[in-house]
């Protein structure tokens, strides 16, 4: 069963990782492994989700540092250094 865990807020996320976490001992000290390995597939879905928005936030922040054209020369050969000589 695939769940979407898109509409959950960051915070929701975290708690549902944690609490699959603690499922997860509990179900290590039962000794119930049938138990375990769903609840390992929903742990490895809920990191895949906070893995693929931090990488979208990792992406925004380069996106942002990076100017919209790379192109040398571009400028008009004046210096934005009023310490430098031209």
């Amino acid at each position: 069963m695939y769940t979407d865990y898109k509409s959950l807020s960051e915070e929701d996320l975290d708690k549902k990782i944690a609490d699959v976490q603690k499922k997860m001992n509990l179900a290590f000290k039962m000794g119930q492994a049938q138990v375990m390995e769903q609840l390992e597939f929903r742990l490895t879905e809920l990191k895949i989700e906070m893995s693929e928005r931090l990488e979208r936030q990792r992406f925004d922040i380069i996106n942002q540092r990076t100017p919209d054209s790379l192109i040398i020369g571009e400028d008009d050969g004046q210096s934005t250094d009023p310490t430098e000589e031209n």
